[in-house]
């Protein structure tokens, strides 16, 4: 009769360590993206919050979760900076892209040509959002070039539609949520859609590696 209790207590006290740890990537990646101010900062910490996550979900990520952010940020800064820029870039010119179809401009339009453009941008956008999910994803497990962790950022999304959709679902959700509750945002709001993400990649990414070379 005491094992149940007990069992239930060792349960709880691994969900509440879980939890401080969610937190505390939370803000290792929030501190990671300031130090790098924000645009150099963003895809390095990413990185590092998704390796360390990795750890926390396989359990072998011990009692270090600042040191081992540390080092993988410092690690990785240099080269999730480099596969990082072309997301930057395809974000910037989505971002114009979707303010000359909102605005004047593009309220101007046949109605039938503002709503292809306005679909076409929608899933470049869907596009490019799961395409850099993938890429931290992948630069959290291997190290390639960044041409080849380029084209293999593309290509999963694109030839894996059940990880895509799951991706954009998730944060999707994530964004509602937050949205709603925005007292999570400083305390998991980075940390739990990496956490979803990544798994989500890397789930695929181990499937492949059992089915063959990953980066064939």
């Amino acid at each position: 009769m005491t094992d149940a209790p007990l069992g239930w207590a060792g349960r709880l006290m691994d969900w509440l360590r879980f939890s401080t740890r969610l937190v505390l990537v939370n803000v290792l990646f929030v501190a990671g993206a300031l130090a790098g101010l924000v645009v150099l900062g963003v895809f390095p910490a990413a990185v590092a919050a998704t390796t360390v996550l990795g750890r926390l979900r396989n359990g072998s990520a011990g009692d270090s979760l600042v040191r081992d952010f540390i080092t993988a940020y410092r690690f990785q800064f240099r080269h999730a900076n480099r596969v990082g820029s072309a997301f930057w870039i395809a974000g910037v010119v989505l971002v114009l892209d979707f303010a000359s179809l909102l605005g004047p401009a593009g309220t101007a339009m046949p109605a039938p040509v503002h709503a292809v453009l306005l679909a076409l941008s929608t899933a470049a956008a869907g596009v490019t959002v799961a395409a850099a999910a993938t890429a931290v994803g992948l630069c959290s497990r291997y190290r390639d070039s960044v041409a080849r962790t380029w084209r293999t950022a593309l290509m999963l999304p694109l030839v894996s539609p059940a990880m895509s959709l799951s991706l954009l679902a998730t944060l999707a959700a994530a964004a509602v949520v937050f949205s709603g509750m925005t007292a999570l945002v400083p305390l998991i709001g980075a940390s739990v859609p990496l956490l979803i993400s990544g798994w989500l990649v890397g789930h695929r990414l181990a499937g492949l590696e059992a089915a063959g070379p990953a980066h064939a």
